[in-house]
């Protein structure tokens, strides 16, 4: 199973932000998940909100030119800064948040050597993002049950459902996996459920805990975890 720090590794570290990234692979989190949007000059850039609040302005990302915005907020980082940081050391979730920067996205990804997949609330975004890169690993964001989920991730051409992770059981892993799917829970915070989604068949656990593999190695054998919880 692999585990997927939300946001990066966010207890000591600001979320979204090349330490909180650094800090989930020292965890040895195998993976992390981040969130992107793209400047007034077409630059990616990783941040959850579309909007940038300092202590003294607030500013609009699609609005803001990235040199200004960089001085307004220095932690903020480019997508490709994040890449080359977990080269080698990490696979990169990239959720696109902001509308029609797919084109702007591809292009970062593909000047990069990282390892990397996209997926997105916006079902429309998963799939124009695979019409620009037929290779590219690609999945949907579903924070409810559908009716047919392997249908919606057909529709998108996407393979990874993530799924609200209080709607997950067996028989949405076995549609997925029928499918030819695979199924990451977010955001699960809750170490004893871990085991149960590995026996279910779940591919990835996307969490917000700084616990792995501590967690995990003590959930597995029923063990307590509140004494890895930072």
């Amino acid at each position: 199973m692999e585990f997927i720090a939300h946001r990066g590794a966010h207890d000591v570290f600001t979320e979204n932000t090349i330490d909180a990234f650094k800090r989930a692979v020292d965890l040895e989190f195998n993976a992390v998940e981040l969130d992107v949007h793209a400047t007034a000059d077409g630059v990616v850039v990783v941040h959850h909100d579309e909007t940038v609040i300092t202590s003294k302005v607030a500013l609009s990302i699609r609005g803001t030119y990235w040199e200004t915005l960089h001085a307004a907020a220095p932690l903020l980082p480019r997508l490709s800064d994040v890449l080359d940081t977990l080269t080698g050391r990490a696979h990169v979730y990239v959720e696109v948040k902001g509308r029609d920067i797919e084109h702007y996205v591809a292009e970062t990804l593909k000047a990069s050597r990282a390892e990397y997949s996209v997926h997105s609330f916006d079902h429309t975004t998963v799939l124009r993002m695979k019409r620009l890169m037929p290779s590219l690993q690609t999945g949907i964001l579903q924070s409810s049950r559908l009716v047919d989920s392997a249908a919606a991730l057909r529709a998108a051409h996407a393979t990874d459902l993530w799924q609200w992770h209080e709607y997950i059981d067996h028989a949405l892993v076995d549609e997925v996996r029928s499918a030819g799917g695979r199924v990451i829970a977010w955001t699960a915070n809750v170490p004893a459920e871990w085991r149960s989604f590995q026996t279910m068949g779940v591919v990835g656990i996307c969490t917000d805990l700084p616990l792995y593999p501590q967690a995990m190695s003590q959930s597995a054998i029923g063990g307590s975890i509140t004494d890895g919880l930072l």
